[in-house]
């Protein structure tokens, strides 16, 4: 009797060769999307950060500061753009925020031109508050003694 493999044997081990690696392209798939979104969760993350950090370093630095529902307003001695005193305003409309610099602080301290807004992130929600003996607002003029910077639920507390 000759010895050799039957078709049976074959087809066997060709599916079960094929479930192996089916199963191992399935685990390799789900890793590469799982650390593509820890790396895009990390970076967007990341950007908050910065952003937070430039804001913070704005209000260290602020001569004056409003605030109304989705805007900070400030006149301070950090801007990106401008040296000197400068009036800065962040402006979150429509699921994103944008930045305004004026190299003066001339003029009513809310006023910003529209066509010159610098989209710098999107996000589901953002709100400015201002904390003053104890009392949260979102209207506010003055500097306050901390403000509250809430992004897509994570809150900032930043004291000048």
């Amino acid at each position: 009797m000759k010895r050799g493999f039957t078709l049976l044997k074959i087809l066997v081990v060709l599916l079960l060769l094929g479930l192996l690696f089916g199963l191992l392209s399935f685990v390799l798939k789900s890793g590469i999307e799982n650390s593509l979104s820890v790396v895009e969760n990390s970076q967007r993350l990341k950007d908050e950060s910065l952003l937070i950090l430039n804001i913070q370093r704005k209000i260290l630095s602020a001569k004056d500061a409003y605030m109304e529902e989705g805007k900070l307003f400030l006149h301070t001695y950090a801007g990106d753009y401008y040296e000197g005193l400068v009036k800065c305003a962040y402006i979150y409309k429509d699921g994103a925020l944008y930045y305004y610099e004026f190299p003066y602080p001339y003029g009513s301290i809310n006023f910003y031109e529209e066509e010159k807004l610098i989209k710098l992130a999107s996000f589901d929600s953002l709100s400015f508050l201002a904390e003053s003996m104890g009392n949260f607002q979102k209207s506010f003029r003055g500097l306050p003694e901390r403000y509250r910077i809430i992004v897509e639920g994570r809150e900032y507390v930043l004291k000048p």
